[in-house]
């Protein structure tokens, strides 16, 4: 899916070329590496009206998620991320067929901040900007497609356990708030909790 099309690609870009000069070498902890990436397995659990409302486009169940960030961690307690994920949502609810689900794809990027710079367990907090993309199978009230950008935020929390001197495992979870318009019209407010464990490896 042609991601790269659109504002949220531009403001990422924006972003890294502009945070890109802070980033410093930091000493002990977890995470002290300028550059850091974190692959991410779990599960997408929607929420609300997503989860169980009537409108178009509503009535989906929990599915796979993951994705891959990379994170600039050389500003003491912050770190600024950018990254990519995909979630996929089964949606016999919302009347598609057996087996059919919502790919919801695109891009996030934000601002982490550590609670506790040193010990081997140190809690996280995060929030940033998201967009999406979702593919749609064919529903009663809609034709299947791709849905237009839609751009939202999401925030976070989640802890870091050190695992040896350049790997650490990070457990967490995210909630997301983002809408898009289908494919024949009309806007689907995705809300979204993210359940996952990270693999995070240092450079």
């Amino acid at each position: 899916m042609p991601l790269h099309e659109g504002p949220g690609s531009s403001w990422l870009c924006a972003v890294l070329v502009a945070v890109l000069p802070l980033a410093r070498p930091q000493a002990a902890g977890a995470q002290s590496a300028p550059l850091v990436l974190e692959v991410h397995g779990g599960a997408a659990v929607p929420t609300g009206a997503f989860s169980h409302g009537s409108a178009t486009g509503e009535g989906t169940s929990a599915g796979v998620s993951y994705g891959v960030d990379l994170a600039l961690s050389g500003l003491g307690r912050r770190a600024l991320y950018v990254g990519f994920g995909q979630h996929r949502f089964p949606c016999a609810d919302a009347g598609c067929a057996a087996g059919e689900r919502y790919v919801a794809t695109g891009f996030d990027a934000g601002l982490r901040f550590r609670l506790r710079m040193r010990g081997a367990v140190q809690p996280w907090v995060r929030v940033g900007v998201v967009t999406t993309r979702v593919e749609m199978p064919v529903l009663p009230t809609a034709p299947a497609g791709t849905s237009k950008l839609g751009v939202g935020g999401e925030g976070g929390f989640g802890v870091l356990i050190g695992a040896a001197s350049s790997v650490a495992i990070s457990p967490g979870l995210r909630y997301t708030a983002v809408n898009t318009t289908l494919p024949g019209g009309g806007t689907l407010r995705m809300r979204y909790v993210l359940v996952d464990l990270t693999l995070v490896l240092e450079f």
